[in-house]
């Protein structure tokens, strides 16, 4: 997504209110972001979140950052910060105190960093593949999504979670692998354990940059892949091949796993109307109709105990979906991207100012206590 440098961002603290909630199942439909009631903590709240952010300078940065307060009051400071080479992208917990960062697409970093001591490692990618920005981790195996440079097909490196030796390269079988996420035995209906891959479908070339090759179709899918061989288990598509899938959940009560979207057709119009909600369960995958009419792009999700929340960016808007699909709710928030749940509390990343000095906070950030 392009931001506006020009404007910070902050922090705002989402708590769903133990009131009842008028349903607005026309709220996104008609394209407006409805005002909630106030979600506030009942107690101030303390948190720190894992984030990454661009300086005025241009400058990209990740670290720690402490916030205090609810809702509009909510500030914070940035407790560290470590300069990165390009824009990051996702984050991901690895063990301990360490965490892993990932360049944003076209990529050619990884950086393993120490939240305590502030130690980090940085592993350059082989240039025959260029990151996509997420990694997921499974056992002993770290897995990186990314492109095979001349052929442009999506690929999932394998790393050894220690020493981040390459041990293998498997197809995602589909374009632009972005989102990977780990479910358990059971999970969709798999007997066994396995890795769920987000095949965002959007033709690039990394000489071009971002930039979308337009004339090619489109090659978004889900697929369910075997954490040892990569073994195709299954795969889902949406009847709409313009629909990117990209970001996802697990709702924990369900097994639903919730995906947001980005839309990429034709004209402005049919763009603007298109769902930016996909739920995927043991009958299938579908889209959720009351998502859409929201400008185009879901920039992040977040799970919570009814189902899940999605930040709609383009149309300021964050979104509350029970985990059937059910519109429960909206709150008007400038730019809204960044989540991270906990129970029944969210943080959304929004454009408003609190903290320290001046930034633009990036796509996703990590819950790491309150």
């Amino acid at each position: 997504m392009q931001f506006n440098f020009r404007r910070p961002m902050v922090i705002e603290l989402i708590q769903r209110s133990r009131r009842k909630f008028l349903l607005q199942s026309s709220a996104l439909a008609l394209g407006v972001a409805l005002p909630m009631r106030a979600i506030s903590a009942i107690d101030t709240e303390n948190a720190r979140l894992l984030a990454a952010w661009q300086l005025p300078g241009g400058v990209y940065q990740v670290g720690v950052l402490n916030t205090v307060g609810q809702g509009d009051t909510l500030h914070g400071t940035v407790a560290m910060a470590v300069d990165l080479p390009t824009r990051p992208h996702g984050l991901m917990h690895l063990q301990g105190d360490e965490y892993l960062i990932v360049a944003r697409r076209p990529g050619d970093w990884i950086l393993r960093m120490n939240i305590r001591s502030g130690e980090t490692l940085r592993i350059w990618q082989d240039e025959a593949r260029y990151l996509n920005g997420h990694s997921a981790k499974h056992g002993r195996y770290i897995f990186i999504a990314e492109t095979d440079v001349l052929q442009g097909t999506g690929a999932l490196a394998v790393r050894d979670h220690e020493t981040f030796d390459l041990l293998d390269v498997w197809p995602t079988h589909g374009k632009d692998p972005h989102q990977i996420v780990v479910l358990p035995k059971g999970g969709l209906g798999i007997e066994e354990p396995f890795l769920l891959v987000a095949n965002g479908g959007i033709p690039t070339h990394a000489d071009m940059g971002r930039a979308q090759l337009q004339h090619l179709p489109m090659d978004s899918s889900l697929v369910a892949l075997h954490p040892l061989t990569g073994k195709v288990l299954n795969q889902w598509t949406l009847n709409d091949s313009r629909l990117s899938l990209r970001h996802m959940a697990v709702h924990v009560g369900s097994g639903v796993v919730g995906i947001a979207m980005q839309a990429h057709h034709g004209t402005a119009a049919l763009q603007h109307a298109a769902p930016l909600l996909a739920l995927l369960d043991e009958g299938g995958l579908h889209v959720v109709e009351e998502s859409a009419y929201a400008k185009d792009y879901a920039g992040d999700i977040a799970a919570t105990p009814q189902g899940f929340v999605i930040s709609c960016t383009k149309n300021d808007t964050a979104a509350h979906f029970d985990w059937q699909g059910k519109l429960l709710y909206t709150q008007q928030s400038k730019a809204a991207c960044a989540l991270a749940s906990e129970g029944e509390q969210v943080w959304l990343g929004s454009m408003l100012t609190s903290f320290n000095k001046p930034m633009v906070l990036d796509n996703h950030w990590l819950l790491l206590s309150a």
